[in-house]
């Protein structure tokens, strides 16, 4: 399985603020989504005035509120391009098998496929499209369940 880093970092000269520059992307995503000021604020978890004073350069957010933000915005916009829906699953399954060590025979039995069967997907060797779907489905619901 291919192997994954769990943080890059991506510096970049432009002649505007992180700020301003966060500003037009947020501006950017949601003309491309066709999203409103509602929605923005649950994605970008921010309460409907901060994301106000955001967007009206007043106010002030935390580093870690723009480093989240900025994660959301690139994933929606060219995040799901880089890799295809079997690795963003198995990467949430490792991420299981991982944080909660749980052993490939008992995460098997949770999300109901055979063990060898989630083995061979781990490893991307090509089994039945049915049971791909079906870990993949299951991984994901599995990883909200535990992280709700």
């Amino acid at each position: 399985m291919k192997e994954w880093k769990d943080r890059a970092e991506v510096s970049f000269v432009t002649d505007i603020s992180r700020f301003d520059y966060l500003r037009q992307q947020i501006q950017e995503v949601a003309e491309k989504f066709s999203f409103n000021h509602q929605q923005l604020a649950k994605i970008f978890d921010l309460p409907m005035n901060e994301l106000d004073s955001l967007l009206n350069n007043k106010g002030s957010i935390t580093t870690e509120q723009l480093d989240k933000i900025e994660r959301k915005i690139v994933m929606l916009c060219v995040g799901f391009e880089g890799f295809d829906a079997r690795e963003r699953a198995a990467l949430l399954l490792n991420d299981l098998i991982k944080e909660y060590m749980f052993s490939t025979a008992s995460v098997a039995k949770m999300i109901h496929v055979e063990e060898k069967d989630l083995i061979d997907f781990r490893q991307e060797i090509s089994i039945d499209k049915n049971v791909e779907l079906k870990i993949c489905v299951n991984s994901i619901m599995l990883h909200f369940v535990l992280h709700d």
